[in-house]
């Protein structure tokens, strides 16, 4: 019987501790300046760290960072806060299966200016809350339309910012099976830090942007192709 590593299942991928010495090695930076926390209570390095991670989240739709949830929204209410870790809505549909379709909030209130017209919500868009900003308050909260008459259940799809690469997070999807993309990204970022030649930046940022479109391609194209249906990806 083969074991886990004979299998091919080995795990190449980067931990927290060995992505902060890789950074250190091609960097050849290990001074205090670089990987010490500051007054702010972040070391550079780890600030480098998260800064390419908010980079990848932003850059590639990653299946790892797709969730979906359920959420209710109360009668002769239109308004809704989004839920706190949703950073990107995909998708929102009702219990019946039918999906509401996202228009700006001025549609919106065009379709709904009776307040007493009332149904089951059709659209979806994003108002201001009209408060202050707080780390739990946005200022951006769902709008739908029409009103709902009754307490109705909806279920949106959606992409989490999720926890990055720490002294308390060994491990991450994107530093399992993405190292290179992190490594490179992070020494962008670095890069910048240090005050590096335009030269080697731009090597750094040439190697991301390969490794980046090499896993955007896994993502995207192969692990969202159904062979049986589409065919094998040819070139």
């Amino acid at each position: 019987m083969l074991s886990v590593r004979e299998h091919g299942t080995h795990n190449m991928g980067l931990t927290y501790v060995q992505l902060k010495q890789g950074i250190q090695d091609w960097t050849e930076n290990d001074s205090t300046e670089f990987t010490a926390a500051t007054g702010s209570g972040v070391a550079p390095i780890d600030f480098c760290i998260e800064l390419a991670e908010n980079r990848l989240m932003r850059e590639a739709d990653i299946n790892n960072f797709r969730k979906t949830t359920t959420f209710t929204l109360s009668a002769d209410t239109n308004v809704s806060a989004i839920p706190q870790e949703v950073y990107v809505t995909r998708y929102m549909k009702n219990s019946t299966g039918d999906f509401l379709e996202e228009k700006d909030d001025t549609f919106i209130r065009e379709y709904t200016q009776n307040s007493d017209t009332t149904g089951t919500p059709k659209f979806f868009g994003y108002t201001n809350a009209g408060s202050g900003y707080s780390s739990s308050n946005r200022q951006v909260n769902y709008l739908f339309g029409p009103v709902p008459s009754v307490d109705t259940t909806l279920e949106i799809g959606y992409t989490v910012k999720p926890s990055g690469l720490s002294s308390t997070n060994a491990n991450t999807y994107v530093g399992d099976y993405a190292p290179d993309v992190i490594l490179y990204g992070s020494l962008v970022e670095a890069s910048i830090f240090m005050k590096d030649e335009a030269e080697k930046l731009q090597r750094y940022q040439g190697l991301y942007d390969r490794s980046l479109q090499t896993f955007i391609s896994q993502e995207h194209l192969r692990k969202r192709t159904d062979e049986f249906i589409k065919g094998e990806i040819k070139g």
